[in-house]
């Protein structure tokens, strides 16, 4: 099942947003000069500047923390932290 919970712990990364496909729930962002594909599932938070918003806010530039876990079917974010287009501290 997609976005199922793993018994791994939590990994965290800083990153910057790519593109946003909000109707696949999946942001790619780079890495390290890597362009990684996360799962956002319906629940997961993102917040943006302090403030909770829908995934669809994100946008190309933006620098985010993302909290993260790995399943089969991939990386699936647990939670999205972005500060805009300013470093995230």
């Amino acid at each position: 099942m997609r976005g199922s919970l793993s018994s791994a712990p939590l990994l965290q990364m800083d990153a910057v947003v790519q593109w946003v496909d909000p109707v696949n729930r999946e942001v790619g962002a780079l890495v390290t000069g890597s362009l990684v594909r996360f799962y956002a599932p319906p629940g997961c938070p993102i917040v943006l500047r302090g403030e909770k918003v829908k995934l669809r806010l994100l946008q190309c530039g933006d620098r985010v923390r993302v909290t993260f876990d790995r399943t089969p079917d991939g990386l699936v974010a647990r939670r999205i932290e972005a500060a805009g287009s300013s470093l995230v501290a």
